[in-house]
C-alpha cells in the first residue's frame, strides 16, 4: 500500500487500467466456463423456469405496434441526448427485444447517430464544455487531439472504443472543433460498432440468458472492453511521455 501511494499519479492510473484490463479479460475467461456449465442436464430445469419468465416479457413485447415501438426507440435516444439519466446499453438491449438482431443493430445504429448529433451540435453552439477547457490547458493533449484544428479522427475512433469514457462528453468536444459533421458521426459510429452490435444480440437473445447466443456477445464486450483500456494506458502513456519532454 505504501509503495502504490509512493507512486505518481501517471504510474497509479496506468496501474488502475492495468489492473481494470485483467479483469475484464478474467470476467470474460469465467463466463466461457460458466457457459459450458450451464449447458449441464442438473442446470436446465432451473434454467428453464427462468426462460419461461423471460418468454412472458416476449410475448408482451412482441405485441406492441413495430412502428410506435421504432419511434418509442428514437425518441428515447433523443431524450439520452438531452437527458443521460438511461443507460445506452438498456436501449441497445430493448431494441433487440422488439426487433430481429440486423434490423435492431441498424436502428440502434440511427439511434446512436442522432443521440451523438445532438451534443456534436450543441458543442458547435455552445462550446466543448467544461472537459474541453481542462485538456486545452495542456499543449500537448491539445496538439495531439487536434482541438484547435479538425480534430483527431482516430482518437475519436478510441474514444468511442473505450466503455467508461462518457459518450456526450467526448460529442460535445468534437462539436467545437472544425472536424465535418459527417466525419464526425462516421468515426464516432465505427468506433462505438462493436458495442452497438453485440447489445442488439443480446437484446433479441434474452430471454435465453443462459444460451451460447446470450453468453457469446457479452465475452465479446469484456473482452473489447480489455483491449480498449489497454488501448487507452498506451495512448496516456504516450502523451505523459511528450509532457515531460515538453517540460
Amino acid at each position: 500500500m505504501k509503495k502504490f501511494k509512493k507512486r505518481s499519479k501517471e504510474e497509479k492510473r496506468s496501474l488502475v487500467l492495468k489492473i481494470v484490463s485483467i479483469v475484464c479479460f478474467a470476467v470474460a475467461l469465467f463466463l466461457v466456463f460458466l457457459t459450458y456449465f450451464v449447458t449441464l442436464p442438473q442446470i436446465q430445469s432451473r434454467i428453464i423456469e427462468i426462460q419461461d419468465w423471460f418468454n412472458k416479457i416476449e410475448m408482451f413485447i412482441g405485441s406492441l405496434n413495430k412502428l410506435g415501438a421504432f419511434f418509442t426507440v428514437i425518441a428515447l435516444f433523443v431524450i439520452k441526448g438531452v437527458f443521460p439519466f438511461l443507460p445506452l446499453s438498456v436501449l441497445f438491449i430493448s431494441t433487440g427485444l422488439v426487433f430481429p438482431a440486423p434490423l435492431a443493430a441498424i436502428i440502434n445504429i440511427l439511434g446512436f447517430a442522432i443521440l451523438v448529433s445532438i451534443k456534436y451540435i450543441w458543442g458547435k453552439k455552445l462550446g466543448g464544455g467544461s472537459a474541453h477547457k481542462v485538456l486545452v490547458k495542456s499543449e500537448v493533449v491539445y496538439d495531439f487531439m487536434d482541438l484547435g484544428g479538425k480534430g483527431n479522427w482516430w482518437m475519436l475512433v478510441i474514444l468511442r472504443f473505450v466503455p467508461f469514457i462518457p459518450i456526450n462528453t467526448v460529442s460535445r468536444i468534437y462539436g467545437a472543433t472544425s472536424m465535418d459533421y459527417w466525419r464526425f458521426c462516421l468515426f464516432s459510429v465505427l468506433g462505438f460498432l462493436p458495442r452497438i452490435v453485440m447489445w442488439s444480440i443480446i437484446g433479441v437473445n434474452i430471454t435465453n440468458p443462459f444460451s451460447v447466443e446470450f453468453m457469446a456477445p457479452i465475452i465479446i464486450l469484456l473482452a473489447i472492453s480489455g483491449i480498449s483500456v489497454l488501448v487507452l494506458r498506451t495512448m496516456l502513456n504516450y502523451i505523459d511521455k511528450n509532457k515531460k519532454k515538453e517540460s
